[in-house]
């Protein structure tokens, strides 16, 4: 009976702490932070007003929607033209299989003012569908422990998820983002959970808007996790050629092309936060501040060699570090899609918005049991989930806007985070979960 009190005592302490760092931490990036520069005569670094407003009020722009829209439309009229290649206002960067539900509303019927509106809605309930996700793992995770989900822990997740600046981010673009770091957050609760099969799927279905997801598949092999890896294969196969057999077969050869070019563009504004916009902005090459679409950073060798290395770098480290007992876990899945995003030459904010379900799984799988605060964690948290739009007044000052890329920064330390974690449970200083 002692014991049971005595855990329930702890649950609902570590309940409390949770709930408590989140406001602390939305007070602090949003208030604070405005506070601070006002009172040192700063101006004012900005807020996440309109994109929450955007939210509730389901706004968004179109800034994954009107390329694929546009391209179905260019296809329409110009079937034996290359898809990839048309004269469109923005250039389509998906594979054509991102494009198969936008064809199947349109054989039903649907206008594409009703389309935007749906996908709006969907985005919505992708950002709350995360908070679900969040939850699910959490109680399955606590109940490992013979403890429960309390209603601060529950208060706080919804409140981390409905002002999480990367998927606000990702809404207001109207960004296929929102629906990917949903479908990671979902790929989270089915590998904790045992279900390889559904996991192959959903992560195939990742890869087909981004292909640097990919590395999942990698890594499963690696893993020899066969039954997620043979899911993906499969589900990847059908997904090809119902593209195939819509679009044909040079279409989507075509995007070999525009996988080939994107390796070589990207852009040095600070809302890319990867090594290379980092180094970009170091050094003052391109821009910063200010941005204009469809303008690339001026090509420098020595920084797309430095970006190469840096994420073959994180790739090792993903993939060869020696996770021990935490190996082919949720902690190793959450590495490998980390680094699916920091690697890349054009990582956005809104792309990060899959770390809300690695910081869920990582506070109820380890973080709620620890006697200690957590204050790396609790640092890489703040780094990623809010915007410190204040660092942008440092632009100029060289070195100092480093701290530009706090998001990328926070992702190298979640990523050794999560390192560390396994080197403790290979040490049996914890007992690992999935």
């Amino acid at each position: 009976m002692s014991s049971m009190a005595t855990r329930s005592s702890a649950d609902r302490t570590h309940s409390m702490r949770l709930l408590l760092f989140v406001l602390g931490s939305l007070f602090t990036a949003n208030f604070a932070q405005w506070f601070l520069c006002r009172v040192a005569g700063l101006g004012n670094p900005g807020n996440i007003h309109r994109d929450v407003s955007n939210l509730w009020h389901l706004h968004q722009w179109t800034d994954s929607w009107l390329p694929m829209m546009k391209s179905l439309d260019y296809f329409h009229d110009f079937p034996t033209k290359p898809l990839y290649f048309a004269p469109l206002y923005d250039t389509l960067i998906y594979s054509l299989a991102s494009l198969l539900p936008l064809v199947a509303l349109r054989k039903l019927g649907v206008a594409d003012p009703t389309m935007l509106h749906l996908l709006a809605l969907g985005s919505f309930l992708a950002v709350l569908g995360i908070a679900v996700c969040a939850l699910v793992m959490g109680r399955r995770l606590l109940a490992k422990r013979g403890e429960s989900l309390r209603w601060p822990a529950i208060v706080a997740v919804c409140l981390a998820v409905l002002f999480c600046y990367p998927l606000l981010k990702g809404f207001s673009l109207g960004n296929a983002q929102t629906f990917l770091s949903f479908g990671f957050a979902l790929l989270l609760v089915f590998w904790t959970n045992g279900n390889e099969r559904a996991s192959g799927i959903t992560a195939c279905i990742l890869t087909c808007v981004k292909p640097q997801y990919v590395l999942i598949l990698i890594w499963m092999l690696m893993r020899k996790r066969w039954n997620a890896a043979i899911a993906f294969l499969v589900s990847g196969a059908v997904l090809f050629a119902l593209a195939v057999a819509v679009f044909g077969l040079h279409n989507n050869l075509d995007y070999l092309k525009v996988l080939a070019s994107l390796s070589h563009k990207a852009q040095s504004h600070y809302g890319n936060q990867s090594m290379f916009g980092t180094v970009n902005r170091m050094i003052f090459n391109g821009e910063n501040i200010g941005y204009t679409p469809y303008v690339y950073t001026p090509y420098i060798p020595w920084v797309y060699r430095l970006t190469v290395t840096t994420a073959l770098t994180l790739l090792c480290l993903a993939l060869f570090f020696p996770w021990g007992k935490l190996k082919g876990s949720s902690a190793d899945l959450a590495a490998i899609g980390l680094v699916s995003v920091a690697s890349s030459p054009m990582a956005w904010e809104h792309h990060y918005g899959i770390v809300l379900g690695i910081f869920a799984w990582l506070w109820f799988a380890y973080g709620a049991q620890q006697d200690k605060r957590p204050w790396l964690t609790g640092l890489a948290a703040f780094l990623m989930l809010n915007s410190l739009s204040a660092t942008n007044m440092l632009w100029h000052y060289r070195g100092w806007n480093l701290l530009q890329s706090y998001m990328y920064l926070g992702a190298l330390l979640l990523l050794g985070i999560l390192m560390a974690l396994a080197r403790r449970a290979t040490r049996n200083q914890l007992n690992p979960l999935p």
